[in-house]
């Protein structure tokens, strides 16, 4: 057995004795439970059943079984897979993406075996499980399934884990959720921008949209392919109120993904917000990708008369400070050369106006504003790749595009096949960028195919297409009832 998998298993051992959460949050404890059947279930298909890695990693993972199982009434606990749904004695768990990429593979897993679900009784040892795990390796391999197996105090439920079709209409109801979010903050911010045009002051109430972000940035973690999916569809006319809250979005979701809290998240959105709010009275807002700019001694005058325009407006708190920040750094180049503004050193430019500048971009793109030709989101992409170390963080557009792909959620595609199809997920970062899940535009034969499946290795994407608006499938329907 090689040394990777040795320490890869050791890694497994050693977690699954973690202490078990108390069951009076269930979503919690329900995570814990996925996470140690996730984690026994590795270190068995890494190992054979027998091998003491194996062992050794049940043992670890019996005390904190018994110690949640006394927990839960009925003493049992059951897990049960439908698609990418998962639940433990009855709740649905709201999974981060890590914790979605387990129960994928869960789901491989419980399908070979032809299982849906199963339920370690109170009394189970480690004999049992010894003997289940050999029972479900086998069924894997033979694909024979598992209606001939008994053991001991498990409990199987046989049959696919996939969804049944009125689950999967019960998951519209939570991309319909998502979508009132964001068409939220489009009225509300469009009704704010208003508001400011009218009265020439950024002065306005700005409560209900810091709250729809916050929002936003708990949704991220758990619904970020619906989010995504959401914004190139273009629901409302291109304009700077969209385009300010598809830039906060954006640069939230680099933000999580760089491992920022939820509320420092929510203040990047809130920034983005604010930026734009001071542009509608005068104040600028960088576009440092397309404007020639001023000559160095120019742009730092404009930028110190633009903060002191602002600083009868700001409170001193973290997004006032991100304001401020904001203006000063405005027309800056990514890197300065020695005699640029901002004193005579070679300087980066703060890393929120890093993040806002490519995202700002890239949603410009897509929506065709300030000069900008409209392109598809695949195209946008390389427009900013091509950019990358000179007007763009590299390590910022290397995130944006393993965050949406080489065909962002929205895309529309035409396989190999001949079938045209929308892109409804990104791949895991580690799968091969260019097999993103899609689905295809077929009404009599609505399938989803992941690319990603070695099922499915003899189709790839073509081309990106631009579908007619007038064509009979409405990619933005399909995606919002996937």
């Amino acid at each position: 057995m090689s040394e990777e998998f040795d320490s890869q298993a050791q890694g497994l051992d050693m977690a699954a004795a973690s202490v078990p959460l108390s069951s009076e949050d269930p979503q919690a404890f329900g995570r814990f439970v996925v996470d140690s059947v996730y984690r026994i279930m590795k270190v068995a298909s890494i190992y054979s059943v027998e091998h003491n890695q194996t062992r050794q990693a049940m043992e670890a993972f019996m005390p904190a079984f018994r110690q949640s199982v006394a927990q839960v009434d009925g003493g049992a606990i059951s897990l049960t897979i439908r698609g990418e749904l998962c639940s433990v004695n009855g709740d649905t768990l709201r999974l981060r993406r890590k914790e979605q990429e387990r129960v994928n593979e869960l789901h491989g897993i419980f399908k070979a075996a032809t299982i849906r679900g199963i339920a370690f009784e109170e009394a189970m040892t480690i004999d049992d499980l010894v003997a289940f795990l050999g029972a479900l390796n086998e069924a894997g391999r033979s694909g024979t399934g598992m209606e001939h197996v008994h053991v001991p105090n498990i409990e199987i439920q046989h049959g696919t884990p996939d969804q049944s079709i009125m689950e999967a209409i019960a998951q519209v109801n939570k991309a319909m959720y998502v979508a009132h979010i964001y068409i939220r903050a489009l009225v509300k911010v469009r009704n704010m921008h208003e508001h400011v045009q009218q009265t020439q002051s950024p002065e306005v109430p700005t409560g209900v949209v810091r709250r729809i972000l916050q929002t936003v940035s708990e949704l991220l973690a758990d619904d970020d392919f619906t989010i995504l999916g959401l914004l190139p569809l273009r629901l409302v006319p291109p304009d700077v109120s969209s385009h300010s809250v598809n830039t906060a979005i954006y640069a939230m979701l680099l933000a999580d993904r760089l491992g920022l809290g939820q509320q420092m998240t929510a203040y990047v959105g809130m920034a983005v917000i604010y930026q734009d709010i001071d542009r509608l009275v005068g104040i600028s807002v960088g576009h440092r990708d397309r404007d020639p700019g001023l000559d160095s001694h120019r742009q730092f005058s404009a930028n110190l008369r633009d903060v002191a325009l602002m600083l009868d407006h700001v409170d001193g708190d973290i997004i006032s400070t991100l304001r401020v920040l904001l203006t000063y750094e405005r027309g800056c180049a990514f890197e300065n050369e020695v005699g640029r503004p901002f004193y005579r050193a070679p300087r980066k430019l703060h890393l929120i106006c890093r993040i806002i500048d490519l995202c700002r971009t890239y949603d410009l793109l897509i929506q065709g504003l300030q000069g900008y030709k409209t392109r598809r989101p695949d195209l946008a992409i390389q427009y900013v790749e091509s950019r990358a170390g000179e007007v763009f963080d590299p390590h910022l557009t290397r995130l944006l595009v393993s965050t949406l792909g080489l065909f962002p959620i929205g895309s529309t595609v035409q396989l190999s096949s001949g079938e045209s199809a929308v892109v409804i997920r990104t791949p895991s970062p580690a799968a091969d960028p260019r097999r993103p899940v899609v689905r295809v535009l077929n009404r009599r034969d609505p399938i989803v195919i992941d690319l990603s499946d070695p099922r499915y290795e003899h189709i790839e994407i073509a081309r990106s297409i631009d579908l007619d608006e007038s064509a009979e499938t409405n990619p933005s329907q399909v995606f919002l009832l996937t």
